[in-house]
């Protein structure tokens, strides 16, 4: 029992060791990664002949003092269970998302076109192009259906 405390002694050394680490690498410059918020998003009830469009919002991994414009590009589905890609007569979408100064978020919009839609889901994918300063992230499947 008197050795006990030599015991608790080289326990609280070792944790308080252990707790001193430092973490340097995050003082390193890193790209900026853009990508969507929501993996999957569905425009359903597009009415036959007609459009539907939906919000999809972007988001940025720091803030700017300065406004940000990012491409948006089609990409291929390469999920081997999606096998009904959807004709591009079928969408449209913002080709470029704008992220104000000071903020993280931007949105586009998605409009879905009834040409050759129909009941059964059909699917495009999008995401934001990537370039010397910016990574991109997430992507989104959107998926279309009268």
């Amino acid at each position: 029992m008197k050795n006990i405390k030599f015991l608790f002694l080289i326990l609280a050394v070792a944790v308080v060791s252990v707790s001193c680490e430092t973490y340097d690498d995050y003082e390193t410059p890193r790209d900026t990664v853009v990508g969507f918020t929501l993996s999957t998003k569905n425009i359903n009830r597009i009415p036959e002949g007609g459009t539907k469009s939906e919000t999809v919002t972007v988001f940025a991994s720091d803030v700017s003092s300065a406004a940000r414009t990012y491409n948006v590009v089609v990409v291929p589905i390469l999920d081997p269970e999606i096998n009904v890609p959807t004709a591009p007569e079928n969408y449209t979408f913002d080709s470029t998302v704008t992220i104000p100064a000071n903020e993280r978020i931007g949105e586009i919009t998605v409009t879905g076109i009834d040409v050759t839609v129909s009941d059964e889901r059909t699917y495009f994918q999008l995401a934001i192009e990537g370039g010397s300063d910016v990574v991109s992230g997430g992507e989104i499947l959107i998926g279309l259906k009268n």
